[in-house]
């Protein structure tokens, strides 16, 4: 296991640094953010949420997206869990909440409004700095766009076993907020980043409140529980043409870090090319390799706490097949040791140098590697 800086470039959905400072935690984590406008009703105040208001918080969302470009194109957390813990960790809010009530869909747009009442709050990183904080009983105001495999019955969602981005944490294009299908009367675990006394910007789509989210989030919020990331697994491997390649890239951390394969530095794209992310680990699966599929293999685990980034690695090698697989036969043998009797029943030794081999000739009647058996079957004698 090595570690290495991140230098892909491409879209964004990956980690990112989270500041342990407030004031400059928002830039930061508005790089995750999957909504630009929203609004956020607390304790009963309303304030519309701009663009231009994230803008001018903690650095400003321009250097945000600067730094979201150099991103690696998509990294994948493995599972749900894993997903939770590790917004839990970036959100500077995280609350319990019971949808109140929901707005209409808006035509067109697909945008719709909800009233989540607050029944715990779990972290409020903001509370000393910005605003007084939440309190169970108050109610938040926030927006979401209806999903689109939803609206769209032929679009479905991607399946876990391809490259496509599971979860996204990358600001959606200006004015667009974050897809979540939210239920009236479900409780769920609502992630926010906040950006003003009562702005509140959402960090990817609410989970339902259920006892496996709750202790996800507790696990990662807890004192002394963050550990450091780490990926391994990888060996280097010669294997023939034709053969299946498996690749296992084992992860540590809590959070959890999310995992990227790349091929010579440049990322692993589906086709010939699975692979699968589960809880703790990811496989990359060539089911007939080619001599072009030769070449460095990474599995780079990205930090949500730091930024850091974890990368193990391999050289995978393919032989081609020969196109003459009897080119070295046959072989030239030589007369055997005069000392040494190794056939048997008048058979005739022969010693091929080239594999090491002592080889029999037997006489007519006799059989076997020494010729010691007789061939009953042919038997002439």
């Amino acid at each position: 296991m090595s570690n290495g800086g991140d230098g892909a470039a491409g879209a964004v959905c990956a980690y990112r640094t989270v500041s342990s400072s407030p004031a400059t935690a928002t830039a930061v984590l508005a790089v995750w953010t999957t909504a630009f406008v929203l609004a956020a009703v607390v304790g009963g105040g309303a304030q519309a949420f701009t663009t231009s208001s994230l803008s001018t918080a903690g650095g400003g969302l321009a250097a945000a997206a600067a730094a979201a470009s150099r991103m690696a194109p998509c990294a994948h957390l493995g599972d749900e869990t894993n997903d939770v813990s590790a917004r839990a960790y970036a959100s500077d809010v995280v609350f319990e909440g019971k949808v109140r009530s929901k707005g209409p869909v808006r035509p067109g747009s697909g945008t719709y409004g909800v009233t989540f009442v607050v029944q715990h709050v779990h972290k409020d990183a903001m509370q000393a700095v910005t605003y007084e904080g939440l309190r169970a009983g108050s109610p938040v105001r926030l927006y979401f766009r209806e999903k689109r495999s939803d609206r769209d019955p032929q679009r479905r969602p991607p399946r876990r076993t391809d490259a496509q981005c599971v979860q996204r944490f990358a600001p959606a294009a200006g004015g667009q907020t974050v897809e979540a299908n939210i239920k009236r009367g479900a409780k769920y675990l609502v992630f926010v980043a906040g950006v003003g006394p009562h702005n509140l910007s959402v960090l990817g789509e609410p989970v339902l409140r259920t006892p496996k989210n709750v202790e996800a989030v507790r696990k990662v919020l807890c004192r002394n529980c963050i550990q450091p990331i780490s990926v391994s697994g990888l060996h280097n491997i010669t294997l023939k043409a034709k053969s299946a390649l498996k690749l296992m890239c084992r992860a540590k951390g809590n959070p959890m870090p999310a995992l990227q394969w790349f091929k010579d530095g440049v990322p692993v794209l589906v086709g010939r090319r699975r692979i699968q992310y589960k809880k703790k680990r990811s496989m990359l699966v060539i089911p007939k390799v080619r001599p072009e599929d030769s070449g460095k293999y990474e599995c780079r685990g990205t930090g949500v706490q730091t930024g850091h980034v974890a990368i193990t690695s391999a050289q995978v090698i393919v032989n081609s097949k020969p196109d003459n697989t009897t080119a070295l036969w046959p072989l030239v043998g030589g007369p055997c040791p005069a000392d040494l009797v190794y056939c048997l029943n008048g058979g005739t030794c022969t010693f091929y140098e080239t594999i090491g081999e002592l080889v029999c000739q037997c006489a007519e009647g006799f059989k076997g590697q020494r010729c010691e058996n007789k061939d009953i079957v042919n038997k002439s004698i």
